[in-house]
């Protein structure tokens, strides 16, 4: 009998001390201005971050996800890697600078109450330790705050922690200027501008369609080491070509991206672009066997005339209502995301098969 009290007097004790770090450890037991820590906005181990969800006031939202091969947008599409590890940087460094004053906190809580981004950090995480043992490891909110507007010198922001009622002034140390741009609540911003990303010594295969001159199409296959043999339409052998010509082609599908995400098109106009437009299609596979494709299509312009112009054309007859700066790429087959290129940027891509024939 007396070893079952002792159980449940040490169970008790236990749970008592479970509850108190609980309860510190989500903030419930700070008051108000004590003992307020620099780092009380800040998640330090990014490493087991799993999902970070931004929002607006107005209902914008957007959900970055950490998956096995990296981040992705709305849990589908690939994130920049550039701007996940800038947004991860800032939950790391993000500093209390200061707490608002009491006099300014009343209107600093009515502006923020309209102008405010809300931030909330996932985090594999446990539901509390004792002496160093993780209890009860699974996914978790472990931080919710808003992200206000800049201060006046636009070196800070204002913010106010969940838990936390008070509005603070948070900034990085070192870092000169507002933090607002890192947390962007529009799903687009986030999205990886990489179309190719492989370079010559991983490309195993490279077809390439073209719709208006069919035998303009041809294929590219490795044979070795930076070696490749050419095919026409037909997918017969080309015995002579112009190799440098080949290889400076192949060279730039190392880095080759979209210039923006296209949303302003209904899905009307989409529909009849996807049917009508469509004028060439990139087909590369990595030695991996990992295969990526572009289709092109033309994209209309209203303004024949600044064609004219800038083809230089004289007869109003022989002007093309496309233009001819810009066209418009499906990634993958993912025709609901619909991108804007540019043909300067695609310039040795768009030769055709004749290009790479030696000249007589």
């Amino acid at each position: 009998m007396k070893k079952n009290r002792l159980y449940l007097i040490t169970a008790a004790v236990l749970a008592v001390i479970c509850l108190i770090i609980i309860l510190f450890r989500t903030g419930i037991l700070h008051g108000p201005g004590q003992n307020i820590k620099s780092d009380i906005f800040a998640v330090k181990d990014t490493a087991n971050v799993t999902k970070v969800f931004i929002a607006d006031m107005n209902g914008e939202t957007v959900l970055l996800t950490r998956k096995e091969n990296g981040w992705y947008v709305q849990d589908s599409i690939a994130a920049m890697p550039t701007k996940i590890r800038e947004l991860l940087s800032t939950i790391h460094n993000v500093t209390l600078q200061q707490v608002v004053a009491k006099t300014a906190q009343s209107n600093i809580n009515k502006m923020m109450s309209v102008n405010a981004i809300k931030v909330e950090i996932y985090q594999k995480a446990p539901k509390f330790k004792l002496f160093g043992i993780r209890f009860f490891d699974k996914e978790r909110l472990v931080k919710t705050y808003y992200m206000g507007p800049a201060t006046m010198d636009n070196m800070a922001n204002f913010a106010i922690l969940e838990g936390f009622d008070e509005p603070c002034i948070v900034h990085i140390p070192g870092f000169r200027g507002f933090l607002t741009p890192t947390y962007s609540f529009k799903a687009t911003e986030w999205y990886n501008c990489d179309l190719f990303d492989t370079k010559i010594t991983r490309i195993k295969s490279l077809t390439v369609r073209d719709y208006d001159h069919p035998e303009e199409s041809f294929t590219v296959e490795k044979t070795g080491p930076r070696f490749f043999a050419l095919y026409n339409f037909q997918h017969q052998p080309v015995a002579d070509y112009d190799t440098v010509k080949l290889l400076d082609m192949l060279a730039e599908f190392r880095d080759k991206n979209y210039e923006t995400f296209v949303d302003y098109l209904s899905d009307e106009e989409r529909d009849s672009i996807l049917q009508y437009n469509q004028f060439r299609t990139i087909i590369l596979v990595d030695v991996n066997g990992k295969e990526t494709r572009l289709d092109m299509y033309r994209k209309l312009t209203p303004d024949a005339m600044y064609l004219d112009a800038i083809v230089g054309r004289e007869n109003q007859e022989e002007t093309t209502p496309y233009n001819r700066d810009k066209f418009y790429a499906v990634l993958n087959g993912q025709t609901k995301n619909l991108v804007q290129c540019q043909y300067y940027h695609f310039d040795r891509q768009m030769q055709p098969f004749s290009y790479f024939l030696k000249q007589q």
